[in-house]
C-alpha cells in the first residue's frame, strides 16, 4: 500500500470516528481546529510583556524568525509539489468546516506552531515549549479530524518547523548581533521592551 493511501485511510478513520456523532464534539473540533490559532498573537504578546529578561525576549524573537523561515520553506515546497486538501465528497468524509481548496502540504499551521515550540526547546525554555507543544497538538489533531489536512501534511509541517528552528538556532549569534539586538534597542526606545 502506498504512503498516500495510508495517509488517506488514517484521515478517514479519524474523521469517521470523531465527527458527526456529537454536536458538542463537532463544535469543539471546529473551534480548536479553526479558531484556537487566533489566540496565538495574544499568547505571544503576553509572553513578550511578561518576560523581562533579554535572554527570554531573544528566544521569542528567535521563535518568530523560525516561523518566518518555516512559512517561506512551506511556500517553496508548495510551489514544486502541490497536494490539494482532502476532497470531502470524493472520499466520503463528514464536513464540519468548509476550507477553500488550496495547497495542503505541508501544513502552515503545523509549521508555524511547531517552529515556535521547537525554538523554545532549543533555546532552553522547556516549560514554555511543553505548553506550546500541547497547544499545537490540540489544534493540529483537530485539523486532521475535521478533514482540513491529511496527517502527512502535519508531519511535513513539523519537519519544516524542525529544520527552520535548527537553522535559526545555529545562526543565533549572528542573528542576535545583527537582527535581534537592534530590534530590541528600537523597542526599548519606544517602551515596548
Amino acid at each position: 500500500m502506498e504512503i498516500l493511501q495510508i495517509d488517506q485511510k488514517v484521515l478517514i478513520w479519524f474523521n469517521k470516528t470523531l465527527v458527526g456523532h456529537s454536536h458538542f464534539l463537532d463544535l469543539l473540533l471546529k473551534f480548536t481546529g479553526v479558531y484556537l490559532i487566533y489566540a496565538l498573537p495574544i499568547i505571544l504578546l503576553l509572553m513578550w510583556f511578561l518576560v523581562k529578561e533579554a535572554k527570554n525576549r531573544l528566544a521569542l524573537l528567535a521563535s518568530m524568525t523560525a516561523v518566518i523561515l518555516s512559512v517561506l520553506i512551506n511556500k517553496l515546497i508548495a510551489h514544486f509539489w502541490y497536494r490539494p486538501r482532502p476532497d470531502i465528497t470524493t472520499i466520503g468524509l463528514k464536513e464540519v468546516f468548509f476550507h477553500r481548496p488550496d495547497v495542503s502540504f505541508p501544513s502552515d499551521h503545523a509549521a508555524v506552531l511547531l517552529a515556535i515550540t521547537f525554538a523554545l526547546y532549543l533555546f532552553g525554555f522547556k516549560k514554555a515549549g511543553n505548553w506550546f507543544l500541547l497547544y499545537s497538538l490540540i489544534i493540529l489533531f483537530a485539523r486532521v479530524a475535521i478533514a482540513i489536512h491529511y496527517p502527512l501534511d502535519m508531519i511535513g509541517g513539523a519537519a519544516v518547523a524542525f529544520v527552520a528552528a535548527i537553522v535559526i538556532y545555529l545562526c543565533r549569534k549572528s542573528l542576535t548581533d545583527y537582527v535581534y539586538s537592534p530590534i530590541i534597542s528600537v523597542l526599548k526606545k519606544v517602551h515596548l521592551a
